[in-house]
């Protein structure tokens, strides 16, 4: 993800009377910080950064998983056979 490192500020004076400017910036991907008597209060950030911040999430997710998995499997975690297990819950 290219998020710029310094984002854009802009207070919410700026927000209310130049929203169609603050829009255009979110097109080009440019992230908005939002500040109230100097004080950051949000982050607007288009829908395709918000994505890719998600997708970013879901996959560190995902990778902790596996982690933990692969940890139970090195300490000796039983699995059982999925076969065997479908046919008893069927004989129930």
């Amino acid at each position: 993800m290219n998020l710029p490192i310094i984002p854009t500020i802009k207070s919410v004076t700026d927000l209310r009377y130049q929203t169609a400017d603050i829009i255009k910036l979110l097109e080009q991907n440019q992230p908005v910080v939002v500040t109230r008597d100097n004080d950051t209060i949000a982050v607007i950030l288009s829908p395709t950064q918000y994505q890719q911040i998600i997708h970013l999430f879901e996959e560190l997710e995902e990778e902790k998983a596996v982690q933990r998995l692969e940890k139970a499997i090195k300490k000796g975690g039983k699995f059982i056979d999925f076969d065997l297990f479908d046919n008893k819950q069927r004989k129930k």
